[in-house]
């Protein structure tokens, strides 16, 4: 991990251009034999870059807080399609944390809709399906966040907290949650009181 936060988006393009260079100068001053290593690099920073995007480097601008810097990393992925290893989908999932982010919840709906058809691993579906849910609460839809939470429920989730995340959206969809219940006692307590209140004052009264 320490490599990879090392090995910056910034310092990919520097070493892809330093390289690009080197073939032909290292070439002209001793043929293949010289430029070989700085071809190898920019052939394979070429094809990662085809393959990966920008995904891992937007995911680090995510980590430190900066979605704006992140939003413009993901624009340097040449074409989202091509992306292997399970980089579409999560370019699309962080596409579409990011809107939400903005609270541009439609498209932040959309977006994460076309990450829960690619390939990726069960522990960002789950943050998907999280994050649809959330929505579908703002829209008072209960059904529809009953159905997310099912199909969270059964995926592998490794993430400890992520597991508790749903736990809790599970609580509070049945009424169970902790605050819930606190708030229900308060209520329910004011009610007494009020109750209380209103008797002895109608005493008084009379």
């Amino acid at each position: 991990m320490g490599f990879l936060r090392f090995f910056t988006i910034e310092r990919q393009v520097i070493l892809f251009v330093l390289s690009f260079i080197g073939v032909f100068v290292f070439h002209y001053m001793w043929g293949f034999a010289g430029s070989w290593f700085p071809f190898l690099i920019v052939l394979f920073l070429g094809i990662k870059h085809l393959l990966i995007g920008t995904v891992n480097a937007a995911a680090m601008k995510m980590q430190a807080g900066d979605f704006d810097g992140a939003e413009s990393i993901l624009k340097y992925t040449v074409k989202p399609s091509w992306l292997k290893f399970g980089f579409h989908g999560a370019y699309y999932m962080m596409k579409s944390k990011i809107a939400m982010l903005r609270k541009d919840y439609k498209e932040g709906e959309r977006l994460s809709l076309i990450a829960l058809n690619l390939d990726i691993q069960d522990d960002m579906k789950a943050s998907i399906y999280l994050d649809l849910m959330g929505i579908s609460a703002q829209r008072k839809n209960q059904a529809k966040a009953k159905e997310y939470l099912q199909k969270a429920k059964k995926l592998n989730v490794t993430q400890p907290m992520i597991k508790e995340k749903i736990k809790e959206v599970e609580d509070m969809l049945k009424g169970k949650h902790q605050a819930q219940r606190k708030m229900m006692g308060k209520k329910a307590q004011r009610s007494m009181m009020k109750g209380g209140f209103m008797r002895r004052g109608g005493g008084r009264r009379k």
